[in-house]
């Protein structure tokens, strides 16, 4: 598949509104282009405008789903969170990255406040951010162009470095090519094989589940992020243990019960095909490069 070639700059930091400025995590950084029109002839993959403004648009990394640092007032495992979050600006070329005391989430200083590098961009998601491979420096080709990404072309991208060494999950929507999807894929299981990153603490999964006896617990936990963000409203409108969360998926088929194509039985599927949950214990019954999620509507405040 070609992707369109967005020269720019990278941003995490605001001088002039410093505390207002970018919260960059493991898979979404704000990006400044060179031509901001061109992020106007993206496919729109859920029918929404791209959210771009003078500073810049966030830019969701193609097939690539890190913890959360934040999540609405929740958060992931801080240390898998954080170390994919700190390897991205790492190799973006940030140095030096120092976060707000008081706000853990916004960068306080850094060597540089942007930084050049070039995103390959297929569309829009549904939260109207740029979905894309990126890239520290520049790109050889002119901004805008046409570029043919194959296997060789994605292991260039920090996305898949992200994956190969075990610093994110896997989330692959039917906008990923089936040969780029089909080498990440091995690209995470050779890292989970290896216990490389944070597959070593990962669990809700088909190695074993995971017991959630409440928020502060699955704050700690490694589990892939779509279900953390599935199960913080499933807690919060005050369920205590997981025996009605299949129902609760199943009511709301729009935000909750994505709908997917399960690549071990070459079926559509909806979510709660894939999660089982009694008692206090939830788990994903297939690996998360098993599946094909279908592009995000747009969301409901507060859901993806």
């Amino acid at each position: 598949m070609t992707y369109t070639l967005l020269q720019g700059k990278f941003v995490i930091r605001y001088p002039d509104l410093p505390r207002q400025g970018p919260e960059p995590d493991g898979d979404t950084v704000k990006f400044l282009p060179d031509t901001p029109a061109l992020v106007q002839t993206l496919p729109r993959r859920s029918g929404a405008p791209p959210d771009i403004n003078r500073r810049g648009i966030s830019v969701r990394l193609e097939a690539v789903d890190a913890l959360e640092t934040h999540f609405g007032a929740t958060h992931q495992e801080f240390a898998g969170a954080n170390a994919a979050r700190d390897h991205l600006l790492n190799r973006l070329g940030f140095t030096s990255v120092r976060f707000f005391p008081d706000l853990p989430n916004k960068i306080e200083s850094a060597d540089q406040d942007t930084v050049r590098g070039h995103v390959l961009s297929n569309g829009i998601d549904a939260n109207g951010r740029m979905i894309g491979f990126v890239h520290a420096g520049e790109h050889s080709d002119p901004d805008g162009s046409k570029i043919f990404v194959d296997e060789a072309g994605v292991d260039r991208s920090i996305n898949a470095e992200l994956l190969g060494i075990g610093l994110a999950y896997p989330a692959f929507y039917t906008t990923l090519p089936t040969t780029l999807r089909t080498h990440l894929a091995q690209q995470s299981i050779t890292a989970r094989a290896k216990e490389s990153g944070l597959w070593p603490r990962a669990s809700a999964d088909r190695d074993g589940a995971a017991t959630v006896t409440g928020l502060d617990t699955l704050q700690q936990l490694v589990i892939w992020p779509k279900l953390f963000r599935r199960i913080v409203p499933y807690l919060a409108a005050g369920h205590t243990g997981f025996d009605d969360f299949d129902a609760w998926l199943r009511d709301d088929p729009v935000n909750r019960d994505d709908r997917v194509f399960r690549l071990d039985t070459l079926e559509a599927a909806r979510l709660h095909d894939i999660i089982e949950g009694y008692g206090d214990t939830v788990r994903m019954t297939v690996w998360p490069e098993d599946f094909v999620i279908d592009p995000d509507p747009t969301p409901a405040p507060g859901v993806r």
